[in-house]
């Protein structure tokens, strides 16, 4: 069974929280820029790709943002690009930390381990 990822706190986590930041002050631009140019457009891209990371269950995400917005006499364009190892999780959920590591401190077979160490 799938299990999705939550696709908030994945743009969230990407780049430590800068791609959405930078996808904001983007986002803003291509907009301001269509309404002083009403009769062009504004394009914004994010590309992502995924690849497996050596033999475990990470992957890196490249993140490319692009923009392409219109200017009074032309456009302006840009693109940036950084990658994030994100871990898979069951199901091909993405999270920035395993979802399945357990607490050591206070897991019961702890418990177990300091009664034996007490007889």
């Amino acid at each position: 069974m799938s299990h999705p990822t939550d696709v908030t706190k994945f743009l969230e986590d990407l780049d430590g929280g800068v791609l959405a930041e930078r996808l904001g002050t983007v986002l803003s631009h291509a907009a301001a820029a269509a309404t002083n140019n009403p009769k062009k457009k504004a394009k914004v891209s994010i590309d992502l790709t995924i690849e497996n990371i050596g033999s475990g269950s990470r992957v890196g995400v490249a993140h490319k943002l692009g923009f392409k917005i219109p200017t009074e006499h032309g456009t302006q364009s840009e693109e940036h690009t950084t990658e994030t190892v994100m871990c898979v999780n069951t199901g091909g959920e993405m999270t920035l930390e395993p979802k399945n590591q357990f607490d050591m401190i206070g897991h019961p077979h702890r418990d177990k381990d300091s009664h034996q160490e007490k007889h």
